[in-house]
């Protein structure tokens, strides 16, 4: 086959497998965050062991108000060197909520909408090392906490933009009135509308900047009109082809509710639940805590033993709690064998075609491609995002810069004819 033919076919061939090695690349990392580690001595009785976020970084902590709701502890005497099993109901995990004041409160001096039961803070609670939200103060009734904006976090929407806040919910400033002075706001979750609201802006309050707090307000989980989003419009611009609103103070959290029952099973653990506090305890299961082993506990919480029994080792029992978080992308199922099936599939049909055309419409092709590529290379900028910076997925800037030296390559034997 001629040359001039086979090159766009090796081009086509590349890409599919630079593509493919991309895919592999985005694999599941484990991120570990583990607690203090503890050591048994030799003919030593356990003490009481005990865990919260002053030694286990992975449950939750608010540093500036010093607030912590969770613990998992070991009964005294539960362990010795030669017994290294938790019995049945010497396990136990609590966790209770606490009131958190709104950043809109704390650090804006604004409420939330009149109406509203406690419009100046929520109750949080750790759950299992994540953070949630206790609805009305009720430790067995949480929401996930999507969004809280610090005090120095801003978010810009032009008129018309749907911002994604995660957990298929979307929040659209449609339009801003001829003065400036009111904003039209809409939420929805999974394109279903939630709430809309007309808000004054700063410019029409007369500096009152309570007025410019936008509440959304549902009933959750037998709840009645629980503030589930709020935010304050800080500022609007008006301009010949776009309108812009600023908010700041931005809360929302899910309206999906997990609500935990006594008896409630999670991992090995079971629940004793109220409205005041959670307790878990491993009340049917043991855990092993052997040389060289990982028990899981529940959640994303596991105990790991040290491997120090073989010959000149200490053999002593050292052990500590983790969490582990996935991070990076997920890999695709036999991503080599389907992209490597695809690309030969892809250089067969083309193979056919360019056998085809005209020689001239097949370079003058070839030569269009290597120039949008090289366009898209130079112009091509990731969308700013102000609230995360998003992880960038390996291996486009090899596509993009094979694509150019298969360009000039072409272009080369071309002069060279």
């Amino acid at each position: 086959m001629n040359k001039n033919i086979m090159l766009p076919l090796v081009a086509l061939m590349i890409l599919a497998m630079v593509g493919a090695a991309s895919a592999a690349d985005a694999v599941i990392d484990k991120l570990e965050i583990r607690g203090d580690v503890e050591e048994l001595a030799e003919g030593a009785t356990s003490p009481l062991y005990t865990w919260d976020a002053t030694n286990f970084a992975a449950f939750w902590y608010d540093l500036d108000e010093d607030l912590r709701t969770e613990s998992l502890w070991i009964d005294a005497g539960s362990l010795s060197h030669t017994h290294r099993t938790i019995e049945e109901h010497n396990l136990t995990y609590s966790t209770h909520p606490e009131p958190q004041a709104y950043e809109l409160y704390e650090n804006g001096g604004m409420q939330l909408e009149s109406g509203v039961d406690n419009r100046t803070h929520y109750y949080v609670e750790g759950w299992l090392a994540e953070r949630y939200v206790a609805l009305n103060g009720n430790a067995d009734e949480l929401c996930k906490l999507l969004v809280e904006f610090e005090d120095d976090d801003k978010k810009t929407l032009s008129t018309g933009e749907a911002w994604d806040l995660g957990g298929g919910f979307a929040l659209t400033a449609q339009q801003i009135d001829l003065e400036g002075e009111k904003c039209w706001l809409t939420l929805e979750k999974d394109g279903k509308e939630l709430d809309s609201e007309v808000i004054s802006t700063g410019a029409a309050t007369g500096g009152e900047k309570n007025e410019s707090v936008y509440t959304c307000t549902q009933d959750i989980g037998g709840e009645d009109d629980v503030p589930m989003f709020s935010c304050h419009i800080d500022a609007v611009f008006r301009g010949t082809d776009t309108n812009i609103v600023q908010l700041q103070y931005v809360f929302l959290m899910d309206n999906d509710v997990l609500e935990i029952d006594s008896g409630d099973e999670f991992g090995i653990m079971e629940a004793t639940a109220s409205t005041n506090f959670i307790n878990l305890s491993n009340k049917e299961d043991t855990v092993d805590l052997s040389t060289d082993n990982t028990e899981h506990i529940m959640g994303n919480i596991y105990f790991k033993t040290a491997d120090n029994g073989g010959p000149g080792e200490d053999d002593l029992l050292r052990f500590y709690p983790y969490v582990e978080y996935t991070i990076g992308g997920v890999a695709a199922a036999e991503p080599e064998e389907t992209a490597t099936e695809e690309a030969t599939e892809v250089a067969t049909g083309v193979e056919g075609e360019v056998e085809g055309e005209v020689e001239g419409e097949v370079e003058g092709e070839v030569v269009a491609t290597a120039t949008a590529t090289a366009e898209v290379a130079e112009t091509a900028e990731p969308e700013a995002e102000e609230t995360a910076t998003p992880k960038k997925t390996p291996g486009f800037e090899a596509v993009f810069a094979i694509s150019g030296l298969l360009a000039i390559a072409y272009l080369v034997l071309r002069q060279r004819d």
